[in-house]
């Protein structure tokens, strides 16, 4: 009887896989009471300026983390696969940066805001550089898509520091990558686990409430959302695993938790 090797889901070629796995099993054990915590902390921060803190230095952290793992790991990526940015595969991932570009700037927004109103109180001389610090969150935004984008750019020579060739550096890229997306999906549970969410969700007019069009319609609609959030980040794994049936399979897996969460929601 053939057995089955668990140790390669570990490997370099499935870790894409591994991360969908990674999120399905966090989303279905651990983010209802992450989900609970960070909405206990916004409460919080309307009267407390250290929740506020808090909360703005989530977005900031999250913001500074997009470009670590793609840095740490694209010598190693281009190393063991070859992608070509001119193939149609390339365009489709490139065009994609304009989403991820997107999302940068929405985050970083959020955050400088709220950093901005915990760290230049109102009225006070120093609030006067508060637009400044909005503005370098929208140039930082720019400059990490660069990173990102040159992610998938073969490297034409040996990066200066060689630490970033070795497989430490791939490994602590992969880990800040993972971490990215958690943190990503935090950020959409509160966002979907908010009342307003699901009221404008389920005033949508799309047929009877609980028959079938209108379960399938909601489905749809939360469906994209959800990959539309998932993709950007999870993109880095997916140029190289877009081929495999499995990739997929696992990504719906990963979303599954918030999809069925959705159709629930749909038949109250």
């Amino acid at each position: 009887m053939q057995t089955i090797d668990f140790k390669k889901i570990f490997a370099q070629q499935n870790r894409g896989i591994l991360l969908d796995i990674v999120v399905f099993l966090i989303s279905l054990l651990l983010m209802q009471v992450l989900t609970i915590f960070s909405q206990k902390l916004v409460y919080q921060a309307e009267q407390d300026v250290f929740a506020k803190l808090a909360i703005g230095l989530f977005f900031a952290g999250l913001f500074f983390l997009q470009p670590l793992g793609p840095v740490l790991k694209r010598w190693s990526f281009h190393q063991r696969f070859k992608f070509e940015t001119n193939s149609t595969a390339g365009c489709l991932l490139s065009g994609f940066m304009w989403v991820y570009l997107v999302m940068m700037i929405l985050i970083s927004g959020v955050a400088t805001i709220i950093l901005t109103e915990v760290v230049f109180e109102r009225g006070s001389p120093a609030s006067q550089f508060a637009p400044l610090f909005i503005l370098a969150g929208v140039v930082l935004s720019v400059v990490n898509i660069v990173f990102i984008y040159r992610y998938f750019r073969r490297p034409k020579k040996k990066p200066r520091w060689k630490f970033l060739t070795t497989s430490t550096a791939a490994l602590l890229g992969d880990v800040l990558m993972f971490l990215n997306v958690i943190c990503l999906q935090i950020l959409w549970n509160c966002l979907t686990a908010a009342t307003s969410f699901w009221e404008h969700l389920t005033s949508t007019p799309l047929g009877r409430p609980g028959s079938l069009t209108d379960i399938l319609g909601r489905l749809i609609v939360i469906g994209s959302l959800a990959l539309l959030v998932y993709f950007p980040p999870r993109i880095f794994y997916l140029a190289e695993d877009r081929n495999r049936k499995i990739t997929w399979l696992t990504m719906l897996l990963a979303n599954l938790p918030l999809i069925v969460r959705a159709i629930l929601a749909s038949r109250r």
